[in-house]
């Protein structure tokens, strides 16, 4: 969700107001996705074990569960937000944020900080209605949600002069509508999922949803934490590099946008399948979903390259030739590994649809060292293409380690085939 609004929101400043402030949005993208990212990141967690109970059709239990998943997220949204305010300007101090950038970085980060709850909110109640399979109405919420954003930009940045300030306040409050058109609709449609203030609240429970959820998020903010050092290395390497690195990453994230969403899709399919006993689906699935994913990797690298620089002149109006040079090199070394990076999210998604919950994470720390050697030393060598890098080689990374132990959890559903099928090759 946060790259849609990211996206759009550099896209307009970059028109309206230039690189410099799609540098200082850009610079604060890392940081921004640690935080939301450990939230996005536990209510996907809630999400599967949703999708297991309605799997197994126990519904009571989903009702139930969802409503201790509502007041877990509060109590974390809340803590994330005061955290953040507080301590937001000494880590962008300590990121190393140029001071030609500085106060509209911090403007723009202080009032996306203070919409966590709202960001939250949301993610937790697209994330229940996809674990049940209604994957389609939080895309039309959020599809609404993006329009209101790109017109609140124009208003709050040409009417009233707001900024980057009045670029995040537009995202804030295109967030809430999101949001309470996701509730509206689950009070009006979706009786299983209707806050009940729980009874008798046992300890296992919050710890089930806690087992889950964490590691969801701490695998995200780790992931974010390789983000931060590659940040902090391409803030010494000046304004453009930033301005290019920002219009680069999010082209590169919202491209991703179909590879992460056909593997959270499959993540939700598989633990629905586990839930009902139906293993052969999970396989068929699994085979599925990774010829089109590899499908869209090629496409998307092909076209990336082939329209580099239209893609930068669609953030920045009169983007210098130093700009153009530095976006064009990020394409063609990050862009080909594409495919690499379908293969992996089909992997993370798997093994978490099928409960094997810290192997991401653990897969997760190797992506965060792999960022520290590219901004620890790559960028010391090799400057700007030391940045470049970092994705690629995170990737790797990630995919050796979940590699290792894929195969076996393939092997434990083809068991489980053959014992729901006697004969069967699986």
């Amino acid at each position: 969700m946060q790259q849609l609004y990211n996206l759009a929101d550099l896209m307009i400043v970059g028109q309206l107001l230039g690189a410099q402030s799609v540098a200082a949005i850009g610079s604060t993208s890392s940081l921004v996705g640690f935080v939301l990212g450990f939230s996005q990141g536990i209510t996907t967690g809630m999400g599967l074990i949703i999708a297991r109970l309605f799997g197994a059709r126990a519904f009571k239990d989903v009702k139930r569960q969802f409503s201790i998943s509502c007041l877990i997220c509060g109590v974390i949204a809340m803590i994330l937000m005061v955290l953040s305010l507080v301590y937001v300007k000494q880590v962008l101090l300590l990121l190393g944020t140029p001071l030609a950038i500085f106060n509209d970085a911090r403007d723009y980060i202080l009032m996306i900080f203070a919409g966590i709850p709202i960001s939250m909110a949301f993610n937790l109640c697209a994330n229940m209605l996809r674990s049940v399979g209604n994957s389609r109405t939080p895309l039309v919420f959020l599809a609404i949600a993006v329009v209101i954003n790109i017109v609140l930009n124009f208003v709050f940045i040409l009417a009233f002069g707001m900024g980057t300030m009045g670029s995040a306040l537009a995202t804030v409050i295109s967030q809430f509508a999101a949001a309470v058109l996701c509730g509206i609709h689950m009070l009006k449609n979706e009786m299983m999922f209707r806050f009940k203030m729980p009874t008798k609240l046992k300890f296992k429970e919050l710890a089930a949803q806690l087992t889950v959820g964490i590691p969801m998020g701490m695998q995200f903010s780790i992931i974010a934490i390789g983000a931060l050092l590659v940040q902090r290395a391409l803030n010494g390497l000046g304004t453009t590099a930033i301005a290019s690195s920002s219009v680069a990453a999010k082209v590169d994230q919202v491209a991703m946008l179909p590879l992460s969403a056909l593997g959270a899709a499959l993540g939700t399919y598989i633990a629905q399948n586990y839930g009902s006993l139906q293993y052969k689906r999970i396989l068929i699935g699994i085979k599925q979903t990774s010829w089109i994913s590899l499908g869209i990797g090629l496409f998307l690298a092909v076209t990336i390259i082939g329209f580099s620089d239209l893609l930068t002149y669609l953030f920045v109006l009169r983007p210098s030739a130093g700009l153009l040079q530095l976006n064009r090199l990020y394409f063609r070394v990050v862009t080909p590994w594409y495919l690499l990076l379908s293969v992996l999210f089909i992997l993370r998604f798997t093994l978490q649809g099928l409960n094997y919950n810290l192997l991401p994470m653990i897969a997760g720390v190797v992506e965060l060292i792999m960022r520290m050697i590219a901004a620890l030393l790559f960028v010391n060598y090799w400057g700007y293409l030391g940045i470049c890098l970092a994705e690629p080689l995170a990737w790797g990374g990630g995919l050796c380690t979940l590699l290792l132990w894929f195969p076996t959890a393939i092997r434990q559903i083809k068991r489980l085939v053959r014992i729901e099928e006697p004969g069967s090759a699986g």
